[in-house]
């Protein structure tokens, strides 16, 4: 069964597993698997929180970390890994996983579900299916199956999309979209499995879980003892200053202003009005490097920065952040966050799982995704922290969260 942990950072999710996987080290009853995006947990908080467990990381010694995976899975021992390798388990590893009946612990839910990377175009996925090289599976939800009788040991441009095929992990949507999707056999089959979110109704994970009709609960977490959400929310409330701007503010804005598509097709001088408001925030509040982070898609990073936030203390240390970054608590000491994007799922995302029958919570996905990249600042340790947001839309989510008990 699959167990989800919902709440805040701070709310002692990760003290808490720990306790439960110690107490189960204990009774010698369990295996653990534990997936997080932070190295820094495998390499330092894990194995001085649990010693005992003696938790091994996958090495690569030349075979690649797949290799050294199976191997310490083979053997029964507790082991650290990340979201990255997690996503590439072979179905060797992950029916061993099953035999010997680990407990998975995923810290942060996973992506398990999207469009294909954008280098797969909609003529790659054309050119497959006109070539034979896969066969579309309509009876297991439009699955690919790559045809091995007519392309066997495929070692070429598509061997990629081969050896995911292998894995069941792509699926043809309306003969022009290549999706992934993780194979549900490891978390619909493994007794006890744990996930550590926020926000998880918003995300892919969920939305993954409701279209492989995988089941899964929800955590008590006042009977496990976590800090309460209205006694974390207050400092956040306490410590979370919202900056505005007068020329923001006199602004209209649609719904999707600030979206990717609409910095794809704006002109020049909007983006540049929208530029202005980060450096007169910047200059306004007196920041310098080692104060500043912020944000905005990554292909619009040259368009937004500007002076005074161009550049960060070091190029370790960068002033701007992938919207979409997760690793890092580098920046715990920061206190002027600039937030600059209005996200929304992907539209063939959207339909996709529409065609599947489930419905994304596009609010909740945005407001989960702005307050994971604002939890990088200080406000994390509950330090007065000034957020500066461009949309008018993701504002209003964040206001109404830090409002809402």
């Amino acid at each position: 069964m699959i167990t989800v942990i919902d709440a805040m950072c701070g709310a002692g999710k990760s003290t808490k597993m720990f306790e439960m996987m110690r107490e189960g080290n204990k009774s010698g009853v369990s295996k653990y698997l534990y997936i997080t995006p932070f190295l820094s947990e495998i390499d330092e908080r894990v194995p001085q929180e649990l010693p005992e467990l003696n938790f091994k990381s996958p090495v690569n010694t030349g075979n690649g970390k797949m290799v050294s995976l199976a191997s310490l899975i083979e053997k029964g021992e507790n082991v650290a890994s990340t979201h990255a390798l997690f996503s590439m388990l072979t179905k060797e590893i992950v029916d061993k996983l099953i035999e010997q009946k680990y407990t998975l612990v995923i810290d942060e839910a996973i992506n398990c579900v999207g469009l294909l990377g954008k280098e797969f175009k909609v003529s790659d996925t054309k050119a497959l299916l006109k070539s034979g090289m896969v066969i579309v599976d309509q009876e297991s939800r439009g699955k690919l199956i790559w045809n091995e009788e007519d392309y066997p040991n495929h070692d070429g441009r598509y061997s990629t999309i081969r050896s995911m095929c292998r894995m069941e992990m792509l699926y043809c949507y309306v003969d022009s979209f290549v999706m992934f999707e993780y194979p549900p056999k490891l978390l619909r089959e493994l007794e006890n499995v744990y996930v550590l979110a926020y926000l998880f109704s918003g995300s892919d994970m969920r939305c993954w879980l409701d279209v492989n009709k995988i089941p899964y609960q929800f955590a008590d977490n006042e009977a496990i003892g976590l800090r309460s959400e209205a006694e974390l929310k207050a400092i956040v409330k306490e410590n979370l200053i919202f900056l505005s701007n007068r020329n923001l503010d006199a602004t209209s804005q649609r719904r999707t202003t600030l979206s990717h598509g609409w910095y794809d097709n704006a002109k020049a001088e909007e983006i540049k009005k929208y530029q202005a408001m980060l450096r007169s925030c910047v200059v306004s509040e007196k920041a310098k490097a080692g104060e500043i982070f912020w944000t905005t898609y990554k292909d619009c990073e040259k368009k937004m920065a500007g002076d005074g936030y161009r550049k960060g203390v070091s190029k370790d240390l960068p002033a701007f952040l992938p919207c979409n970054i997760r690793a890092t608590n580098m920046y715990r000491n920061y206190s002027l966050c600039m937030y600059t994007i209005n996200l929304f799922k992907n539209p063939v995302e959207v339909n996709y799982l529409a065609s599947q029958g489930v419905k994304v919570d596009e609010d909740t996905f945005a407001l989960s995704e702005a307050i994971q990249f604002i939890f990088r600042g200080c406000i994390r340790k509950g330090e007065p922290m000034r957020l500066l947001v461009l949309s008018k839309r993701v504002k209003k989510l964040l206001e109404d969260w830090v409002n809402e008990v």
